[in-house]
């Protein structure tokens, strides 16, 4: 079992020396990846449906601050030495296709291989329109077309691509990236739309806990949603043996005995091994506080407390 931590890029996630310690004390306590988020900008006034809470609103309007993420990426890797670092997860129509697969094959060999490319193709249509993105009501298919130019342009020598939303001919693109045949795509979503877009498109897929229309609250849950998985490479022909899992856990770790990854930590652990037997590798859990210190607190607990009962 791997576990990586999320970052969010605002808060107690803003100033460059609490980034620092954060990503720090993560590599220090064991833990294997960390996963910075992504937003470009906060407009004011979204009417746009925020899929993961129960009445749609999204927490992050009233702040209107945040790091770039793939920005970021650079910035942590430089600062560590073998945490690796998953875009959790990169709205894929916002940027450039060629411009973030060049970002991503820098960062990528500038970090000795370190960088996972989460993906997603967004929620939010007025950040859409902000950044000046294709069509909100076309962002899937946007989306898949981005990968593929990704994928062409980190394995392909004199490369070319000829789609709707990008075109290009002859292009040299080096260095590759360090990680061969390319950084690992892990598919964001729970949706019937993600698991096929993680079929055809992904290395792995990686779902979060709280979409109230696709809940993972258990392994049990998490168990279901893997044979949809399988159903939908099947029908592209695929073996879904070839996908890995992650998962983000978004509700706070420990804590009084209420649900998975709450109580002791020997219940946590117990958890974690019930996660890893309905087909989980990689646990992405939530250790962010509103403050620095008990933030840090969180990630040396866990590291010191969890980690070593189930590894």
């Amino acid at each position: 079992m791997r576990f990586g931590f999320q970052l969010m890029l605002r808060g107690s996630g803003l100033a460059p020396d609490d980034i620092t310690s954060m990503v720090r004390a993560g590599e220090a306590a064991g833990f294997d990846i960390v996963a910075p988020n992504d937003h470009l900008v906060v407009p004011g006034g979204i009417a746009s449906t925020y899929p993961y809470s129960e009445d749609g609103t999204w927490a992050g309007a009233a702040i209107g601050e945040c790091h770039e993420q793939l920005t970021a990426l650079a910035f942590i890797a430089g600062l560590t030495e073998h945490i690796r670092i998953l875009t959790s997860v990169m709205v894929v129509p916002y940027r450039s296709p060629v411009l973030t697969a060049k970002v991503v094959a820098t960062a990528d060999v500038l970090s000795g291989g370190r960088v996972i490319l989460g993906c997603g193709a967004g929620w939010m249509e007025e950040e859409f329109v902000a950044v000046g993105a294709a069509p909100f009501a076309e962002r899937g298919r946007v989306t898949d077309e981005y990968l593929e130019i990704f994928r062409e342009l980190w394995t392909g020598g004199r490369c070319s691509y000829s789609g709707r939303y990008a075109r290009f001919s002859d292009v040299l693109f080096e260095p590759k990236p360090v990680q061969k045949p390319h950084p690992p795509i892990w598919i964001g979503g729970e949706s019937p739309a993600a698991l096929r877009r993680a079929a055809r498109h992904g290395d792995g897929w990686y779902p979060a806990a709280n979409n109230p229309r696709f809940r993972i609250a258990t392994p049990d849950d998490l168990a279901r949603r893997l044979g949809d998985l399988g159903a939908a490479c099947e029908a592209v022909g695929r073996d879904p043996g070839e996908l890995e899992t992650g998962f983000f856990h978004t509700a706070i770790v420990g804590g009084p005995r209420a649900g998975p990854l709450t109580g002791r930590p020997e219940d946590i652990a117990g958890d974690i091994e019930a996660f890893r037997s309905a087909g989980l590798d990689t646990l992405v859990v939530r250790m962010q506080r509103e403050e620095l210190a008990p933030t840090l607190e969180a990630i040396d607990w866990f590291g010191r407390e969890v980690i070593p009962l189930v590894n």
